[in-house]
């Protein structure tokens, strides 16, 4: 089946988040003089969204970390269960 532009733009994911929004508005409204505050601000959205992703990929990494160690201990059931599975064969 022959995708179409229409459904290639629907597939990619693309377009506007709120992050991405927050971001357009906050820089008119400072550019304009509607809002006085600082530049860490109207950029705010652009890092809180960053920390969270870089949050995201710790906890998935701490996860993953957590559970290698928990293959690698000397008792564990996988472990455990190779060297039955080689103990067998020899």
């Amino acid at each position: 089946m022959k995708m179409t532009n229409k459904n290639r733009r629907k597939s990619a994911g693309g377009g506007l988040g709120l992050p991405t929004i927050l971001l357009i508005i906050f820089i008119i409204l400072k550019l304009t003089s509607v809002i006085d505050w600082s530049w860490e601000w109207v950029l705010s959205p652009l890092w809180i969204a960053a920390s969270l992703g870089v949050l995201f990929f710790l906890i998935i990494g701490l996860i993953l970390l957590a559970a290698v160690i928990g293959l690698a201990s000397e008792n564990s059931r996988v472990n455990v269960g190779i060297k039955r599975m080689f103990r067998k064969n020899d």
